[in-house]
C-alpha cells in the first residue's frame, strides 16, 4: 500500500493495489445492474476495478455507481473512470442521502485509518452520531475505519456484499468488539482473508481482506491465510474455497481464534465451559504497574542512587520483564539484577513538601525540574510532581508483553514494577505458588493466544482485562514442584515445563487424553508460529 504523498496522515487514505481492488471487486460485483458504493473513493482504485468488471459483466447501464472522496485533488482524479464522484465525506452523504433513502447491492472500499485525535471534530460528530443512532457506543479508542465499515454495511441491500480492506485490528481490538458483534449478526456468511507477511508498501499496518454477504446458502464464518499477494493473484476466488466454514459465535470475542480448525475450536469450547478449570478472577485481582511519568528521571541504577546519595529515597523495582528469567523473584537475584547496573531502583521520598525532605533529595528534585521532567504531564498533574502514585504490593507478576508465552511470576519480597508489567494480588485464601506453577500448561497457553493481541512485531500483549479472562486449570495444583518448574524456566526448557504440568493438571486433574493434550498443543503452535512470523516480516 504507497502512501499519498502529504496527507496520508491527516485523512488517513493509502493507494490500495490493484490486484487487491480487483479481487475483491470480481467477489462483490456480481450482477450487470449492482448497484455499488465506493465510500472512500481517493484517486478511484476501486472504481477503476469496478469499470474493469463492468465490462467482463457486458454491464447494460441499469446499475448505479457512487464513489465518495472527501479530499477534492483525489476525487478530480477519480472522475476519469466516469462514474459521478461525490465531493465530500462520507458521514454527512450518508445521513442526507442514503439513511432510509436507498440500499446498494455491493459496496467496496478502503477506508481510512485515522485515530479518534486526528479525526476531524466536523466529521467525527456526525459519525459518532450515526453509530449512536444504529445502538454502537463509540468512544476514543474508536478509529475512523469502524464507522466506515458499519454503516456502510447498514446501506446493503438484502441481498448485498460488502468487500473492505480492514486493519487486522478487527480481529482482536477491544473496541471493535461491538463491531465484531454486529458483523457475525449481520451477515449469513463472512470471509475473512490473512496474510503471512505484510502485503502493502511503506505502512506496517497489518490487513485483512472482509468480505461480508446479508444472504447466504453457507453459513458462518471461514478465514484464509495466504502468505502475500502473490498467492492472492495466483489463486484468485479459488483460493476462497480451502478453508473450513466455522460456526459464528454472536458475540465480541476476539477473531483470531478463527484461524483454528473446527476441531481445534471445539475443544477450546469444551474446555472454556468447564466448570473444573478455575477462572482468572476467582485466583487473583490484576492491574497496572507503577506510571512514573519519566523514567529517566524516576529509574535508577545503583551507581547512579550511590552518586546522589539516595539509598533512603529508593525502593527496588522491576522495570522490564527479561529482567527476571525464573518464575519466582527472590531477594539474592533482585540483587544480581541491580549489581548488573539495571535500572531497578526507584526514586520514592517521602509523601511532603519538597522543603522537609533530605537535602539530597532536594537537590535531586531540582536537577529534575531544570530538565522540565516536573512539566510532564503525569508528573504536573500531580499533587507532588515527584511522588509516584503507589497502591498496594504485588504478590507477583503478570508478563504484559510476551514474546513466546505469557508467565506469572512470584513477588515474594514486595519488589515494586513498572507498567511493563502487570501486578497481581491473590485473592483471600488462594496459594499463589500453586497458580505460578500452574499458570504454565498448554491450555492456559494456547487460551492466551485467543485472549491477547498481537501487531506486526510479532508479541503478544495483554491488558488487564484480558488477563482476567485468562483460565488455569488447578486440580492437582497441589502436586507440582515450583522449583522444578522455575529451573525448567531458567534454563529455557518450556518443552520440560508443559509435559510436567500437563501430565498432573490436564491428564490426572482433568482426565484429557494424550490425543487431545496433543491437540492443544497443536493449536498454541499455530497461533504462536503465526503471530512470530510477523515479526520476521516486519
Amino acid at each position: 500500500m504507497k502512501a499519498i504523498d502529504g496527507y496520508d496522515k491527516l485523512r488517513g487514505g493509502y493507494y490500495t493495489p490493484a490486484d487487491i481492488a480487483d479481487f475483491i471487486t470480481r467477489w462483490a460485483v456480481r450482477n450487470p445492474d449492482d448497484s455499488i458504493l465506493e465510500p472512500s473513493c481517493g484517486d478511484g482504485s476501486f472504481l477503476a476495478a469496478v469499470q474493469k468488471r463492468n465490462q467482463a459483466l457486458e454491464c447494460s447501464g441499469r446499475g448505479c455507481v457512487i464513489g465518495i472522496e472527501l479530499d477534492s485533488a483525489e476525487a478530480a482524479k477519480a472522475e476519469k473512470y466516469g462514474y459521478p464522484i461525490v465531493n465530500g465525506d462520507f458521514f454527512t452523504f450518508y445521513r442526507d442521502s442514503i439513511e432510509g433513502a436507498r440500499t446498494f447491492d455491493a459496496i467496496v472500499g478502503n477506508p481510512p485509518f485515522i485515530r479518534y485525535q486526528s479525526f476531524d471534530e466536523r466529521y467525527r460528530s456526525v459519525a459518532f452520531d450515526l453509530m449512536k443512532r444504529h445502538g454502537f457506543h463509540p468512544n476514543r479508542l474508536t478509529n475512523i475505519w469502524l464507522p466506515f465499515l458499519l454503516l456502510s454495511c447498514e446501506a446493503l441491500s438484502e441481498q448485498g456484499r460488502i468487500g473492505m480492506v480492514i486493519p487486522a485490528e478487527l480481529f482482536q481490538v477491544d473496541y471493535a468488539a461491538e463491531a465484531r458483534n454486529y458483523l457475525s449478526s449481520h451477515f449469513e456468511q463472512l470471509t475473512i482473508i490473512t496474510f503471512k507477511r505484510l502485503v502493502f508498501e511503506d505502512i506496517q499496518q497489518e490487513v485483512v481482506l472482509l468480505l461480508g454477504e446479508k444472504a447466504s446458502e453457507r453459513k458462518g464464518i471461514r478465514v484464509v491465510e495466504l502468505d502475500g499477494l502473490d498467492e492472492l493473484v495466483q489463486n484468485g476466488l479459488s483460493c476462497l474455497e480451502r478453508a473450513e466454514t466455522k460456526q459464528l459465535d454472536h458475540g465480541s470475542d476476539k477473531w483470531v481464534k478463527y484461524n483454528l480448525s473446527n476441531k481445534e475450536l471445539a475443544i477450546l469450547r469444551r474446555l472454556n465451559a468447564d466448570p473444573r478449570i478455575s477462572e482468572a478472577t476467582d485466583l487473583y485481582e490484576v492491574n497496572v504497574g507503577l506510571v512514573s511519568g519519566e523514567n529517566d528521571f524516576f529509574l535508577l541504577d545503583w551507581e547512579t542512587v550511590l552518586d546522589w546519595g539516595l539509598q533512603e529515597e529508593v525502593r527496588p523495582i522491576i522495570s522490564r520483564a527479561e529482567q527476571v528469567k525464573g518464575v519466582t523473584l527472590s531477594r539474592e537475584e533482585y540483587l544480581r539484577i541491580r549489581d548488573m547496573g539495571k535500572r531497578v531502583s526507584i526514586f520514592m521520598p517521602q509523601d511532603v513538601p519538597v522543603e522537609k525532605l533530605s537535602e539530597n533529595a532536594r537537590k535531586y528534585i531540582a536537577w529534575g525540574e531544570s530538565r522540565g521532567f516536573d512539566k510532564n504531564y503525569k508528573c504536573r498533574i500531580r499533587k507532588r510532581w515527584y511522588i509516584v502514585p503507589n497502591t498496594w504490593t504485588a504478590d507477583a507478576f503478570l508478563i504484559r508483553q510476551a514474546n513466546l508465552y505469557p508467565k506469572m511470576i512470584l513477588n515474594p519480597t514486595g519488589v515494586l514494577v513498572t507498567d511493563t508489567l502487570h501486578k497481581v494480588r491473590f485473592r483471600e485464601g488462594v496459594n499463589g505458588v500453586t497458580v505460578a506453577s500452574a499458570f504454565l500448561n498448554i491450555y492456559t497457553l494456547a487460551l492466551s493466544e485467543t485472549l491477547g493481541r498481537s501487531y506486526g512485531g510479532g508479541v503478544l500483549t495483554f491488558e488487564p482485562g484480558e488477563m482476567r479472562r485468562m483460565r488455569i486449570p488447578m486440580r492437582g495444583a497441589d502436586r507440582l514442584d515450583l522449583n522444578r518448574i522455575d529451573q525448567f524456566q531458567r534454563e529455557g526448557r518450556y518443552e520440560d515445563i508443559l509435559a510436567y504440568t500437563d501430565r498432573i493438571l490436564l491428564h490426572d486433574g482433568l482426565g484429557l487424553s494424550d490425543h487431545e493434550i496433543a491437540l492443544l498443543h497443536s493449536i498454541w503452535n499455530k497461533m504462536r508460529d503465526r503471530r512470530l512470523l510477523r515479526k520476521q516480516s516486519v
